[in-house]
């Protein structure tokens, strides 16, 4: 097992996707800060609602991500991801209307991550920036999934 120390120069940039939609569930259950309990209703939905074949999945976009922060933002997958986030509808609309910060959304269990923890805080350090309104609204035309 060889491993290689002291690597010099910057850092290669990492895939980071953003999946927004209300994964499986629906209704007010979508928009509950707790989770559904088992069996999948939601006692506020008035029971349990039907994910159906004609609603649309989740969006999903990609960028690549250096020491600098994000890159363009392409819509779709790019690759393996070194770090998904995943973010309810409703949530992702908070986030877009920064009414909602990241990091608070991670804390209360509304973002949903995987891959990378070392790149995620990275991911949430940034937004705690002044470049992330910015880049915010250079992503206005990303189209969240839903009514708008």
């Amino acid at each position: 097992m060889s491993t290689q120390a002291g690597a010099a120069g910057p850092a290669p940039a990492r895939l980071v996707t953003l999946i927004v939609g209300d994964l499986g569930r629906a209704g007010a259950a979508a928009r509950s800060r707790r989770p559904s309990q088992a069996g999948g209703a939601h006692p506020q939905a008035g029971g349990s609602e039907a994910v159906t074949g004609a609603q649309p999945g989740p969006a999903q976009w990609s960028c690549q991500w250096s020491a600098d922060g994000p890159g363009p933002v392409s819509t779709g997958l790019e690759g393996e991801p070194d770090l998904t986030l995943t973010l309810g509808t409703d949530d992702a609309l908070s986030v877009k209307n920064t009414q909602l910060d990241p990091s608070v959304a991670f804390m209360q269990g509304r973002l949903k991550t995987s891959g990378d923890n070392a790149l995620l805080l990275s991911v949430l350090e940034w937004s705690a920036t002044p470049a992330f309104p910015s880049a915010l609204s250079s992503w206005a035309e990303l189209k969240l999934p839903g009514p708008n």
